[in-house]
C-alpha cells in the first residue's frame, strides 16, 4: 500500500485531491473486479468436462472456453455425428480432443492454438502458411468456394480480403472471418491478405466445400499495422507520412520520459533533452517552427505537437507542469510556463505500458486533427491483452547514473594562478580585509587553505546513483476477451547532494471484449500514475564554480557552516540542499470505445475518453538554511502550488467498410466535443514563526495568492474516404470542421481538409518485367490545410486584471484591475497550408526498403499581440498578422535486413532530415514592433548580433567590426537600419539531422546499438565564461588555460583580459561579445545514444524451473558522444553550468511466466 502525504492547501483545492484519490480506488477495484472474471474465463492448463448426450460441437466449445484453443472442421465433418457423453478431469489439450472424438470417424492436429478436426478418410497433412484442406470431389466448369480466415491462434481476421488473381472477383471475410467467391475455377490463384500479415496464395486445385485459411503475422515492415488517425494502417498502402517507433525499441532505452525514447528515431522530429533532472521535460517539434512570437517581449515559441494517448488529449501537452523553482525549473516565470525547463507531464507514464508511438507528419495524416494538426500529431498507443493462457511477466533492472560529459575544471594551483594574473592585471593587491570595498579583498588569496583541493563538480555532479525500476504485467484472454493489468515503480536519484529523487507508481489496464458473432466490440483502458519529484530549491551547477580551495560548505553532522577564519559564508550554497521542493503529480488517463456492427460493413460506435492532471507543490525557507548572524530573526517562509489539466473528449463515429469494384472503399463520419480547462494557483505565505509550521498555510503570518483559470471548448464534424483499387491506385480524402471558442461569434468556425493519391507501380506488368528486383514501389502526393487557434482562451475580448506579482493595496476594499487586450472581435484562425510527395522502393524481396520524402508548409494569418500606444488605455491587441513562414525540406529512411539466416540476422536502420525554414512574408515588418526580431527571407530562429574580430592584442578587450566596418570594443547596441551595429549573424535552425541503428542477433544473444546526430549553429559555452569575469571569485572550466590575453603584443588570445571585479568598460565588451560571431558555433556532435545487449535463457534451462522465458540485458543511455564542441555537452549548448544530461547503464532481468 502506498502512503501519499499531501501538504495542506489554502484553497478548496484539497477536496478535488480527495475525490481523486476515492475515484482512483474506485478504478482499481473494478478493473481488478474486471481482470478477475476475464482470468477466470480465460485459459487454464487442464481441462475439466462432463457431458451426457452432447454434441461433439458443444464439447468443442467447452474446451476452447477453458483452454483459449480453437477449433477449426469442415462444414460436413461433425454433421449426422452420435451425441456423445465423457467425463473427464484434469486433462490437457490432447487427452481432451482424444476423449471427444473417441469412437467417432475423426481425427485432429493442433498447430499453435488451433486444433484442426477432419474426417479420418481424408489425409490431414500441416497447414502451409497459411493452411487450406481440400475434400476433393467432381468438379465442375465453375463453382463457388467458401471458408474462413483466421489467424495462428484462431482469431477471425475481418476484412480480410479473397481475391482471384488476374480477375475483378473480390470479396471480404466477415466478423467471423467467413467468405464466399463464386464463378472459380480449376487453376485459379487466390490471393488471401490482410493488414500486418504475410499475403497467401492458393492454387484451387479440386473442389472443396470449406477452405480453412491461416495467416501468420507479417515481419514485412511494409505490412505491419501502423496507427492512424482514428484507425489503422500499412506502410504499404499509407498516403500519408506516418512513422512508428513501437515497444521494442522503447523497451531498449532506460528512460522515464517515453518522448526522450523518439530522439533521432523519426525523420522531421526533433526531440531535445534539456537537462539532466530526473523528471524534467523535453521539447518536442515536428518538421520545424510555423508560427512567429505572439508578443514581441516575449521568448520566441516553441512549436510542439498536438498529443493524444489511447484516443484521449493529453491535457498537459508537453509543457512544463512546474511553478516553483527546482532543479529542473530554475527559472520560474509566469506560473511556470517557461516550457524550455521544468518537469514534464509525460513523466507520469510509464514506457514499459506504450505499445507504440506514431508520428503524423503531412496533412493527409493530420488535417482530420483540423485546428489540432498544424504542428502535427503524436499518438500514443497503450498495451493490450493478447488471446492465450495468462502470462506473468517481469522486468527488474538497476541503473547506474554518471554525467554524459563532465567537464574539467581549473585545479587549485591553477585557479590560484589565475587570480594572480588578475590581480596583478588590475594592479590591485589582494587583502584579507571585508571592509574593503576598493575590490582588493581576496579571501581565497589570503585566508583560504592555499593547497586545499576540492573537486566541487565531483561532489555536485561527478557521484553515481544508483536508480530502480520494476515493471509486472499479467494478460491473458480468449478469443472473444482479453486482459493486460500492470504496474510499476521507477526511483531515479538526483546525481546531486542530498535526499533528491524522483520516483513513479504506475498501474495500466486495459480490456477488451466482443459479443459471440464479434458484432459488438469494446475496449476499456485505463492509466494512473503517481510521481514525486523531491528536488532542492536552487543551487543548481553554482556549485561547480566555487574556488578549489573554498572551505567545506557543511560539517560532519550534515550542519551547515555560516563562517572560516572571519570569512562570512552567508551565501552557502548547500543552503539550497535545506530548502527543498516537491511536487507530486497525479496523471489519470481513462478511454472506452463501444462499436457494434448494424450490417455487413457498417459499424457504428465511439470513443469517450477523459485525461487530468493534478499536480500539488510545496517549497520551504527553513531557518536552518538561513545564517544566524544575517536573518534574525529568519524570514521562515512556504510555497504551495496547485495545477490542474483536465480533457474531456466524446467522438462517435460511423465506419463503411466495402467493395467496390475491383477496390476497397472505407468511410469515416465523425463528430467531436472537447473540453479542456486548467486551473492554477500559487501562494506565497511568510512571517512564519517555527520551521514545524511550514506545512500548513495557517501558520504564516501574511501570504500572497495568484491564481487563473482557462477553459477551451472545441466541437467538430470530420470524415475521411480511402479508396483502394485494384492493390494498386490509392485515394483519400479528409476534412473538418472545427469550431473553437477562442475566438469571437462569426470566427469561431473553420474548416480544414486534404486531399492524397498514391501508386503502387510496382504492381504494373511493365514495372514487374523491366525490374524484377524491385520488390515494390510506391509515388505518393497530399496537398491539404491544417490549423491553429490562440495558445490562450478569449485573447479576442477585453481583458482585464490585477498586476501581476504584486500586492495591491485595495482601494475601498476593491482590488485594483489593469486593462490588458483590446476587444477584437476579427481574431481568427491561422491557416497551415501543406504539400508531401514521396517515393517508397522495395529491392529484394522487400529486404531494402527505401524513402525520400520531399515537404512544404506555409502557415499564414499568424496570430500575434500587438503593442498599443498608451493613450489606448490597453497594452496590446491580438490580431492575425498576414505573415508566412515556410518549412521545406527532404526526409529519407532506409530500412535493411542485411542478413538473415537461422542463427545470425542483422538489421539496419537510417534515417536523415534537411528542413529549411523561411519567413516569407511580413508586411511592413521595417515598421513593426517585430522589426529587430524577423528577416524576411531570413528563418524565424534568426540572431541579430556584432560581427566578432578577435582580442585587441593592445587593450587585451573583445573587437567588432562597427557598421562603417572600423573597429570598436563598444558596439552601438541598435540594428544598422537604426543607426547601430547590429546585424544578421546567424540562425539557430538545425541544419540537418538523424539516426541509425544496427540489431545483431546470434542465436540467444542480440545486439542494438543507435546513434544520434544533429548540427545547427548554437551558442558556445565560451560566452557562459562571462556570466561572471574570468578572474573573479569563480572558478572555471580548464579550456581558459592559454586562452586569455596576457599582456600587450598577445596576438594569440582568444579570450578578453582577466579583471577581478566589473568595470564600464569590461562590461560593455562582455555583454556584446554574448550576442556576437564570437559567441556562437557549428554545434555538431553524433551521439551513441543506446546500446542494448540481451542473453535470452535457453528454453530448457527455464522448463527446469518452471518458467516461461527469461533474459538478462544491459541497456546503456548517452553512451558516447563524438563533437567539435569545445567543452560542456552540445545537446546543452552555451551553458556549461544546466544540470548536465546522464549516461545511464542499466542491467535487468526479465522472466515470463
Amino acid at each position: 500500500m502506498i502512503n501519499i502525504t499531501f501538504y495542506k492547501p489554502a484553497y478548496p483545492f484539497g477536496r478535488v485531491c480527495t475525490k481523486i484519490r476515492k475515484i482512483m480506488r474506485l478504478t482499481a477495484v473494478l478493473i481488478l473486479i474486471s481482470t478477475i472474471t476475464v482470468s477466470a474465463k480465460s485459459y487454464s492448463q487442464k481441462v475439466s468436462l462432463t457431458l451426457k448426450n452432447a454434441s461433439v460441437e458443444t464439447a468443442f466449445e467447452q474446451i476452447r472456453q477453458q483452454t483459449g484453443y480453437s477449433f477449426l472442421w469442415q462444414q460436413n465433418a461433425v454433421e449426422g455425428l452420435s451425441p456423445i457423453t465423457l467425463s473427464i478431469h484434469n486433462a490437457d489439450i490432447n487427452e481432451a480432443v482424444k476423449a471427444c472424438i473417441n469412437g467417432l470417424p475423426l481425427t485432429y492436429q493442433i498447430h499453435g492454438k488451433v486444433v484442426y478436426i477432419k474426417n479420418k478418410t481424408v489425409e490431414i497433412t500441416k497447414p502451409a502458411n497459411p493452411s487450406a484442406f481440400y475434400a476433393g470431389a467432381a468438379i465442375p466448369q465453375q463453382f463457388v468456394i467458401r471458408g474462413f480466415v483466421k489467424d495462428s491462434v484462431g482469431n477471425p481476421l475481418d476484412g480480410a480480403t479473397i481475391r482471384v488473381q488476374g480477375t475483378g472477383f473480390e470479396t471480404h471475410a466477415n466478423d467471423k472471418g467467413e467468405f464466399e467467391i463464386d464463378n472459380i475455377s480449376i487453376g485459379d490463384t487466390l490471393v488471401i491478405s490482410y493488414v500486418g500479415y504475410l499475403t497467401q496464395r492458393i492454387v484451387v486445385r479440386g473442389r472443396t466445400n470449406y477452405l480453412y485459411i491461416m495467416l501468420s503475422a507479417s515481419d514485412n515492415e511494409l505490412d505491419k499495422t501502423i496507427v492512424e488517425a482514428y484507425g489503422t494502417t500499412s506502410r504499404r498502402f499509407s498516403v500519408g507520412a506516418i512513422s512508428t517507433v513501437d515497444a521494442s525499441a522503447i523497451e531498449k532505452q532506460p528512460v522515464t520520459n517515453p518522448l526522450l525514447a523518439l530522439e533521432g528515431q523519426v525523420p522531421g522530429l526533433s526531440v531535445i533533452a534539456k537537462n539532466g533532472v530526473p523528471g524534467s521535460t523535453t521539447l518536442v517539434q515536428i518538421r520545424g517552427q510555423n508560427s512567429l512570437a505572439t508578443d514581441r517581449l516575449s521568448f520566441k515559441p516553441y512549436d510542439q505537437p498536438y498529443f493524444i494517448v489511447d484516443g484521449v488529449p493529453f491535457a498537459s501537452g508537453n509543457a512544463n507542469i512546474s511553478q516553483l523553482s527546482n532543479l529542473a525549473n530554475a527559472q520560474s516565470f509566469n506560473g511556470g510556463l517557461n516550457q524550455a525547463t521544468g518537469i514534464g507531464a509525460f513523466n507520469g507514464i510509464d514506457p514499459h505500458d506504450i505499445e507504440s508511438i506514431t508520428i503524423l507528419r503531412d496533412a493527409d495524416a493530420t488535417a482530420i486533427y483540423g485546428s489540432k494538426g498544424a504542428n502535427g500529431v503524436v499518438l500514443i498507443t497503450t498495451k493490450k491483452g493478447k488471446a492465450g493462457r495468462t502470462s506473468v511477466d517481469l522486468t527488474v533492472n538497476t541503473q547506474l547514473n554518471q554525467v554524459a560529459r563532465p567537464i574539467q575544471f581549473l585545479n587549485t594551483q591553477q585557479y590560484l594562478q589565475l587570480r594572480k594574473e588578475a590581480f596583478a592585471a588590475d594592479s590591485i593587491i589582494p587583502n584579507d580585509n571585508p571592509n574593503d570595498y576598493s575590490g582588493a579583498y581576496a579571501p581565497d588569496l589570503t585566508i583560504y587553505d592555499q593547497n586545499k583541493y576540492t573537486n566541487w563538480q565531483k561532489i555536485v555532479q561527478g557521484n553515481s546513483t544508483h536508480n530502480t525500476d520494476v515493471h509486472a504485467t499479467v494478460s491473458g484472454g480468449s478469443a472473444n476477451n482479453t486482459f493486460i493489468i500492470s504496474g510499476g515503480y521507477t526511483r531515479s536519484d538526483f546525481n546531486y547532494p542530498g535526499d533528491f529523487a524522483d520516483q513513479r507508481y504506475s498501474l495500466h489496464s486495459a480490456l477488451t471484449s466482443a459479443s459471440a458473432n464479434r458484432k459488438f466490440n469494446l475496449t476499456f483502458i485505463t492509466d494512473f500514475s503517481y510521481d514525486q519529484n523531491r528536488s532542492a530549491g536552487f543551487g543548481g551547477s553554482s556549485f561547480v564554480t566555487l574556488p578549489p580551495n573554498a572551505p567545506d560548505q557543511i560539517d560532519g553532522n550534515g550542519n551547515l557552516i555560516w563562517s572560516y577564519k572571519g570569512v562570512e559564508m552567508y551565501d552557502n550554497l548547500y543552503a539550497g540542499l535545506k530548502q527543498p521542493t516537491t511536487l507530486q503529480a497525479y496523471n489519470f488517463n481513462t478511454s472506452l470505445s463501444l462499436n457494434y456492427e448494424i450490417i455487413k460493413g457498417l459499424t457504428i460506435g465511439g470513443n469517450v475518453g477523459y485525461n487530468r492532471n493534478t499536480n500539488t507543490e510545496h517549497s520551504i525557507n527553513p531557518s536552518t538554511s538561513q545564517a544566524p548572524d544575517i536573518y534574525e530573526p529568519p524570514n521562515i517562509s512556504a510555497a504551495f502550488a496547485n495545477t490542474v489539466n483536465q480533457a474531456l473528449n466524446v467522438e462517435p463515429q460511423i465506419n463503411y467498410h466495402t467493395v467496390l469494384g475491383k477496390g476497397t472503399l472505407t468511410a469515416l463520419l465523425g463528430g467531436t466535443y472537447q473540453k479542456t480547462t486548467t486551473y492554477s494557483s500559487q501562494t506565497q505565505a511568510y512571517g512564519y514563526s517555527n520551521d514545524a509550521f511550514l506545512g500548513s498555510v495557517d501558520g504564516a503570518a501574511t501570504t500572497s495568492v495568484f491564481d487563473n483559470q482557462d477553459l477551451n471548448k472545441y466541437v467538430a464534424a470530420f470524415g475521411r474516404l480511402k479508396y483502394i483499387y485494384d492493390q494498386k491506385y490509392i485515394i483519400e480524402l479528409s476534412g473538418r470542421r472545427d469550431g473553437s471558442s477562442n475566438f469571437g461569434p462569426g470566427r469561431q468556425f473553420g474548416s480544414f481538409g486534404s486531399v492524397g493519391a498514391g501508386w503502387i507501380f510496382s504492381e504494373e506488368k511493365a514495372f514487374k518485367n523491366a525490374l524484377p528486383f524491385m520488390s515494390y514501389g510506391k509515388l505518393t502526393g497530399s496537398y491539404g490545410t491544417t490549423g491553429s487557434d490562440a495558445s490562450q482562451s478569449y485573447q479576442f475580448q477585453a481583458l482585464y486584471g490585477p498586476y501581476p506579482y504584486t500586492n495591491t493595496t485595495p482601494f475601498q476594499g476593491i482590488r485594483q484591475n489593469i486593462p490588458k487586450n483590446l476587444y477584437n472581435p476579427d481574431f481568427q484562425w491561422a491557416t497551415t497550408k501543406e504539400l508531401n510527395i514521396a517515393i517508397d522502393l522495395g529491392f529484394f524481396k522487400d529486404r531494402l526498403l527505401l524513402n525520400a520524402t520531399y515537404y512544404r508548409d506555409r502557415q499564414s494569418n499568424q496570430l500575434v499581440a500587438y503593442p498599443l500606444a498608451a493613450q489606448a488605455g490597453f497594452a496590446t491587441v491580438f490580431e492575425n498578422q498576414n505573415s508566412t513562414v515556410q518549412n521545406k525540406g527532404f526526409e529519407f529512411t532506409v530500412t535493411s535486413t542485411n542478413v538473415k539466416s537461422k542463427n545470425f540476422n542483422w538489421t539496419t536502420s537510417f534515417n536523415l532530415t534537411f528542413n529549411r525554414n523561411k519567413l516569407l512574408a511580413f508586411p511592413n515588418l521595417a515598421s513593426s514592433s517585430y522589426a529587430t526580431q524577423y528577416v524576411i527571407g531570413q528563418p524565424t530562429s534568426v540572431v541579430f548580433g556584432y560581427r566578432y574580430k578577435d582580442v585587441n592584442p593592445t587593450t587585451g578587450m573583445f573587437e567588432y567590426y562597427a557598421a562603417d566596418g572600423s573597429l570598436t570594443s563598444n558596439p552601438n547596441y541598435k540594428p544598422v537600419s537604426q543607426g547601430g551595429d547590429e546585424v544578421v549573424i546567424g540562425n539557430r535552425e538545425i541544419n540537418y539531422m538523424g539516426g541509425f541503428g544496427n540489431t545483431f542477433t546470434y542465436k540467444r544473444l542480440s545486439l542494438y546499438i543507435f546513434c544520434q546526430f544533429q548540427s545547427s549553429m548554437q551558442p558556445n559555452a565560451i560566452s557562459s565564461l562571462y556570466n561572471n569575469p574570468p578572474g573573479y571569485e569563480d572558478n572555471l572550466p580548464a579550456y581558459v588555460l592559454g586562452k586569455y590575453w596576457t599582456g600587450p603584443g598577445d596576438t594569440h588570445a582568444t579570450l578578453q583580459r582577466l579583471v577581478t571585479s566589473y568595470n564600464s568598460q569590461y562590461t560593455a565588451g562582455v555583454y556584446a561579445f554574448q550576442s556576437s560571431t564570437g559567441a556562437y558555433t557549428n554545434d555538431t556532435y553524433l551521439r551513441v545514444k543506446t546500446a542494448a545487449l540481451s542473453y535470452a535463457f535457453p528454453d530448457a534451462w527455464m522448463k527446469k524451473i518452471a518458467i516461461k522465458g527469461g533474459s538478462i540485458f544491459c541497456n546503456v543511455q548517452n553512451l558516447f558522444t563524438f563533437t567539435n564542441y569545445k567543452f560542456g555537452d552540445p545537446e546543452q549548448p552555451g551553458d556549461f553550468l544546466s544540470f548536465p544530461l546522464q549516461r545511464i547503464i542499466a542491467f535487468g532481468l526479465n522472466l515470463k511466466f
